[in-house]
């Protein structure tokens, strides 16, 4: 006998059902048997021996029909049975499917009210999990991003104080070099115009003793021309002034470079000051010409009336020679660094410009990251940029790279003028 039907019904009602259904015909064929057996009876007028005889068919079959009837109940509650432990089968294996996280599998609705309740319970359940783990995980994700982007913020932070204290230190040194350099350069320096006037006024004494030199006897005179002829007396005449001179240069390009230093490593990285972008960029290129001098040629473009602008003089400071130093590194020959200076209304704009030999899509993406360096191991750390990036920013600023290799590299530094509006 099969319950199940197209539309949902009542699984309490489908065994109520069946259950009667059987009672009923067992009972109904029980009772039709007796009845016939009765009127068989009388209707043949049965004689009294064989009434024993009759009734012990009569249990016999009895016996047989409540068997049959035994059976038939036993396989319909068999067929009852397995409608109704089919679904459950199928949600444990459900319930089995979402304790092991797969929150995509769904029940099948059958044809019976209650399990399709339960049905859609289960399915409900598996979407509103499927649902919560999905955002789980997005939320995961995003504060694993999180956390990565603050431990790299962490170790950018940490390499700039590394660095900023190694600057601090380097420049602490660098001023007390050049303040004790400084003064003997400064009494060379002074002494070399008082040497300049005394080889002025000796050279005339010469000359003035020279007129006379008729008026001496042959031989005093011989003995003069001797002695002038041995210590190149008209060699040293025209070679003193120009001695004196590059003596005169070398000392103040030596002041020179010392201010420049002194400059460059000034211990004001915490204090906000007027900077004059031009003077910074003039001195940095003369702390590097040691490594451009005779084939790196520098072309200034500046705009007239710069103004001064809001900033760490120090830390820009640094920002100038990572470029330009890396400039003159990519330069492995000749070539021509072009720095550009354009203001305004807001804003200043650098450009720094090199000939060298550029740098891959990858490595200019790259170029910002902490560590990452193009240059071989040993030659650079990989935080001279990083920094830079981090100073520029600081200054409320914006820095970029462009590049291509064979042909060049390209940095573009936006500044504002006042960096406490912007």
């Amino acid at each position: 006998m099969k319950l199940k039907t197209k539309s949902s019904i009542k699984i309490s009602t489908a065994i109520a059902l069946a259950t009667s259904v059987l009672v009923t015909t067992a009972t109904l064929g029980i009772g039709f048997y007796a009845l016939f057996f009765v009127r068989s009876i009388f209707s043949s007028l049965v004689p009294p021996d064989e009434f024993s005889s009759q009734i012990e068919l009569l249990s016999h079959n009895l016996g047989i029909l409540v068997l049959a009837f035994l059976i038939i109940g036993l396989t319909g509650s068999y067929y009852i049975t397995k409608v109704i432990i089919t679904p459950l089968l199928e949600l444990i294996k459900g319930t089995k499917e979402l304790s092991e996280g797969n929150f995509q599998h769904r029940l099948k609705k059958t044809g019976y009210l209650e399990v399709n309740q339960l049905v859609e319970t289960y399915n409900k359940m598996a979407e509103n999990l499927e649902i919560l783990y999905t955002g789980l995980e997005a939320k995961v994700l995003e504060r694993t991003k999180e956390l990565e982007n603050i431990n790299n913020e962490l170790k950018n932070t940490q390499a700039m104080m590394v660095h900023s204290e190694k600057m601090r230190s380097l420049g602490q040194l660098v001023a007390g070099i050049t303040h004790e350099i400084n003064n003997p350069i400064n009494f060379v320096y002074g002494n070399m115009t008082h040497l300049k006037n005394y080889s002025s006024a000796l050279i005339e004494i010469i000359n003035l003793y020279e007129s006379f030199e008729n008026d001496l006897s042959e031989e005093k005179r011989t003995e003069l021309n001797e002695l002038k002829e041995n210590v190149e007396l008209s060699f040293i005449k025209k070679d003193l002034p120009m001695l004196i001179e590059s003596c005169h240069e070398g000392v103040k390009r030596t002041k020179d470079i010392i201010m420049d230093l002194k400059n460059f490593s000034r211990l004001d990285e915490m204090v906000i000051n007027s900077i004059n972008l031009s003077k910074e960029l003039d001195t940095t290129i003369n702390i590097l010409n040691n490594k451009m001098k005779n084939r790196i040629e520098i072309v200034k473009e500046y705009d007239d009336d710069l103004p001064l602008i809001e900033g760490y003089g120090g830390q820009l400071n640094q920002v100038f020679m990572n470029i330009l130093d890396n400039a003159c590194y990519a330069i492995k020959d000749n070539g021509t660094i072009y720095i550009k200076l354009q203001k305004t209304e807001k804003d200043v704009i650098m450009e720094f410009k090199d000939t060298g030999c550029g740098m891959t899509q990858e490595q200019a993406e790259k170029i910002f990251d902490p560590f990452y360096t193009t240059k071989p191991v040993g030659e650079g750390t990989g935080l001279g940029m990083s920094i830079s990036y981090k100073v520029i920013q600081n200054h409320k600023g914006t820095i970029t790279v462009s590049s291509e290799q064979g042909k060049g590299t390209v940095f573009k530094i936006q500044l504002p003028i006042e960096m406490s509006k912007a």
